[in-house]
């Protein structure tokens, strides 16, 4: 019993880390001054999972509890490293999934603004894509599942 309490603990905690965008600029900037970087593409029809690795080369806090699909940074130009893993399947012998780490450029982002990564997969290539949703957007990311704890944490600055 105590094993399971414990696991279950660190899945509320691990939830937890995800609500809100992780913070990747240093200092005391406003978070009204701020842009997000979303790996997640909420538009996917596909089960994928896409993870941010690190942002200009700074890593992000993937051994806590796995990377974040959400980060803040400030305004301007920023580099991030994703890992984005699809076509997961399990059978009675095997499982599996196809891995691609990606690097993505986004100059002058702007405050206030929610960028999210689109995927588009072709034959063995994962292309990618950042979508700026504009100014304060109406965006979130849901976790959990259906049924049991599921619930959307909307972005907000």
């Amino acid at each position: 019993m105590k094993k399971l309490l414990l696991i279950l603990s660190l899945t509320v905690t691990g939830c937890a880390f995800h609500q809100q965008p992780y913070v990747m600029h240093a200092g005391n900037t406003p978070q009204s001054e701020t842009a997000v970087f979303a790996s997640l593409d909420d538009r996917s029809t596909k089960f994928n999972d896409s993870r941010i690795l690190s942002v200009n080369e700074k890593k992000t806090p993937c051994a806590q509890v796995g990377c974040p699909y959400w980060v803040r940074v400030t305004p301007g130009s920023h580099t991030f490293k994703v890992r984005y893993t699809s076509n997961h399947h399990w059978n009675l012998h095997s499982s599996g999934y196809s891995v691609a780490e990606l690097d993505v450029a986004l100059d002058d982002m702007k405050p206030r603004h929610v960028y999210v990564l689109r995927y588009l997969e072709r034959n063995d290539e994962v292309v990618a894509f950042a979508e700026d949703l504009g100014e304060n957007p109406d965006y979130g990311i849901t976790l959990g599942l259906e049924g049991v704890n599921k619930r959307f944490y909307k972005v907000d600055f």
